[in-house]
């Protein structure tokens, strides 16, 4: 990298002397021949175990370029963690059928305990979702669904049901329901801070996660992993028992029975607590492993969501997207400071993000890079995405959004996008004046 120094500036790095460019005042200083003050808050974590996530990381991005994101065969962590998934979601299944059978079949005992049984399944049923509460009616936006429906036909998906928004720096698509209708959420603030072709990458990629075909697999995945978190809650121990026994064996007012009674209960706590310790701990490893395998792949399902997007969009349009997405703290600092002046949340953000410099964008970069930051959990780090992108030879898009259908859209999100600013400004102001 080139090193741009400021022959005026009359600031030197403490460490290499290197003189440094006076930056705006909104952002941290830092060297670029050093990384001095790369990171301010020294979040930076060297330890081994991220060393190893890095490295996975690397190893999943080399095999991202060598074309490892265009086949359909099931990968090894895949498998592993529908397998892993099944026999645990087989307990509650067990759990289910025998507790039905005794509630038919069994005597006023056993429906006691198959009574027990059931209502453990109740609270271990899969979840469903909800709708979103920013929804859009196809009659009010039918641009936006037409756009969404062009950018699945490309992709070769079957088009979302609904297209909802909501306040996060983000977006995804999930299920609700039922029915399992399809409904792709778009977080405004992203969408406002984007350009229309970064939008378009951004419903490409959304899209593109959609088309793997993996959606009945990753529910299951998911059944698995709050059974494990709801086991590990049940069976843990409750060190509040201790406290009270505690209390029971010190009042004096007890007689000789109530201690001898005491002291068994704590016999039987002490007998049971190492039970439910390695049964507590047990859950909380396979839900740990479980996590682990359903991040492999969904990292390598991230790599193929990113080369959808760039061609429905063109890599150069990908690339501004995750520009955006690395500079997702920025982005919620410029939203809550225009919360609390009561300026237009979306012309400020806008241009707020237009105006961070390069140098600090650089240095978003590198921290992506030493501490492996990615935009959400199970995504590869941000850095890598981009040098991925670059890699990719789509210099136009496929699917092209002309300006009046760009005003329509706006047109269309008008509504939404005053009460969710709304919304923002108060939920600002709740947080700062409990």
């Amino acid at each position: 990298m080139i090193i741009v120094v400021d022959e005026s500036a009359d600031l030197a790095c403490p460490r290499c002397q290197v003189a440094l460019r006076v930056p705006d005042n909104r952002f941290s200083i830092w060297c670029p021949a050093c990384d001095w003050n790369l990171d301010p808050l020294g979040g930076a974590d060297s330890g081994h175990h991220r060393t190893r996530v890095l490295a996975h990381h690397d190893r999943m991005f080399n095999r991202a370029l060598a074309g490892g994101t265009g086949g359909k065969r099931p990968s090894s962590a895949w498998l592993g963690a529908v397998v892993l998934a099944g026999a645990v979601n087989l307990v509650t299944l067990t759990l289910a059928g025998t507790g039905v059978w005794l509630l038919v079949a069994g005597n006023w005992p056993e429906r006691i305990m198959a009574a027990t049984e059931l209502v453990i399944v109740l609270v271990l049923r899969p979840r469903l979702g909800r709708m979103p509460r920013h929804t859009l009616d196809r009659a009010t936006a039918p641009r936006l669904y037409a756009l969404a429906e062009r950018a699945a036909a490309e992709l070769g998906t079957r088009p979302v049901d609904v297209i909802a928004v909501d306040e996060r720096y983000g977006s995804g698509c999930t299920k609700a329901g039922l029915r399992r209708r399809r409904v792709l959420i778009l977080g405004l603030p992203l969408w406002e801070a984007l350009t229309m072709d970064q939008r378009l990458a951004l419903l490409g990629h959304d899209l593109g996660r959609l088309s793997t075909g993996r959606s009945l697999s990753a529910a299951w995945i998911q059944t698995a992993l709050d059974a494990l978190t709801t086991w590990a809650d049940v069976i843990r121990p409750v060190r509040a028992l201790d406290d009270e026994r505690q209390k029971v064996t010190d009042k004096r007012a007890f007689d000789a029975g109530g201690n001898r009674q005491s002291s068994i209960v704590g016999m039987g706590v002490a007998l049971a607590q190492p039970l439910q310790d390695f049964l507590s701990r047990a859950a909380l490893g396979c839900h740990r492993l479980l996590s682990r395998l359903r991040d492999r792949f969904d990292g390598q399902a991230e790599y193929r969501a990113d080369e959808n997007a760039a061609r429905i969009a063109s890599a150069a349009s990908v690339q501004g997207l995750l520009r955006a997405l690395l500079l997702r703290e920025t982005a919620l600092f410029a939203l809550e400071r225009a919360a609390w002046c009561e300026d237009d949340l979306w012309e400020t953000l806008r241009v707020h993000l237009a105006s961070v410099p390069d140098m600090e964008f650089e240095r978003r970069l590198r921290l992506s890079e030493l501490r492996g930051d990615a935009f959400d959990d199970g995504c590869p780090p941000t850095h890598l995405r981009m040098k991925f992108i670059g890699e990719l030879s789509c210099p136009e898009a496929a699917v092209v959004v002309s300006s009046g259908d760009t005003e329509a859209i706006d047109a269309e999100l008008a509504p939404l996008r005053a009460s969710i600013a709304n919304d923002l400004k108060s939920r600002t102001v709740h947080r700062a004046c409990p």
